[in-house]
């Protein structure tokens, strides 16, 4: 057993870090994407269900991304742009998650998702290597596992499939997608993908499209090695519908019994000003790392890991 003051990751791996984050500085600097920097806390945070923010003392919380801030840039008139640094999450600790973990985001403004798609690629490969990069439907992800078509599914059939497969939690149908869908990754053979146009219960602040008569929102993500790397889509402009989405989830959190979050007055401001048509991806850069020098677990790419600290 290694001291308790030693780092969690040996230090060959923290050299490889360092190189991979050199590597992705000259790729937007070649781009000419900018890179800012945002506040690591703020006085408000994100609603979604899948994600508890870390509240501090006076009331303001520690950044889980720093979406808000950059889509207040953008509104302001910011070229496309990017910021790497620290977010925040509680309680996400475990072999691929540490409470406060390095993203990448970046925003390209005038670009689709499919777009987008392709400079993901272009990062990846210039970090790990040229691969064949396959892509799904969420829709074909599903099928090609469970044979079934999510869109005729009701919810208790989804469920009862879940059940099947050791589901037994909350009943939820966007829980039990997400259920479906992280078993369908863990016994997918390819090792780097991306998933497409997934069901309105994930839609984020993703646009809606339609797709063979069915709503779907405009979001990807990337898998490599079984690791969700990479969450982008075409992002949401319409300030309306961004309040809705606020309420709805503030709603369903109430419903759960989990801390409420006000919602952000200053982005639905900046919403309301006019966010110019871009497409924006955050990309977890520790996994990303993980996956260049084989790591077994995230702990293996940090300096020091939360139970370290």
């Amino acid at each position: 057993m290694n001291p308790r003051w030693q780092p969690s990751a040996p230090i060959e791996n923290l050299q490889k870090r360092s190189e991979v984050l050199w590597k992705v500085r000259e790729f937007f600097r070649h781009r000419g994407i900018c890179e800012v920097q945002t506040p690591v806390v703020g006085s408000n945070t994100v609603a979604d269900l899948n994600i508890e923010s870390v509240r501090l003392a006076n009331g303001n919380f520690l950044q889980t991304s720093p979406e808000y801030f950059l889509k207040r840039l953008l509104a302001a008139g910011m070229p496309s742009c990017y910021q790497l640094g620290p977010v925040f999450r509680e309680g996400e600790a475990g072999r691929w998650h540490n409470p406060e973990f390095t993203m990448l985001e970046w925003y390209r403004l005038g670009f689709s998702s499919s777009e987008l798609r392709q400079e993901v690629k272009e990062l990846v490969k210039l970090v790990l290597g040229p691969s064949d990069v396959r892509e799904y439907t969420f829709r074909d992800f599903l099928f090609n596992e469970f044979q079934f078509d999510f869109f005729e599914q009701s919810g208790e059939e989804l469920h009862n499939v879940a059940q099947t497969n050791g589901y037994g939690a909350d009943f939820r149908r966007e829980e039990v997608l997400d259920f479906l869908y992280s078993s369908a990754i863990a016994k997918c053979n390819d090792s780097r993908y991306f998933v497409l146009d997934f069901p309105v219960e994930s839609s984020a602040l993703a646009e809606v499209r339609e797709l063979d008569g069915h709503q779907v929102v405009d979001r990807f993500e990337l898998i490599v090695k079984g690791l969700e790397i990479a969450n982008g889509y075409n992002e949401l402009r319409d300030p309306a519908e961004l309040e809705h989405r606020m309420k709805r989830d503030r709603s369903a959190r109430r419903q759960l019994h989990r801390a409420d979050v006000e919602m952000d007055q200053r982005l639905l401001e900046a919403m309301e000003a006019g966010l110019p048509q871009c497409s924006g991806v955050a990309v977890g850069l520790d996994r990303l790392v993980a996956v260049a020098v084989g790591a077994e677990k995230i702990q293996q790419v940090l300096s020091f890991a939360h139970n370290q600290i």
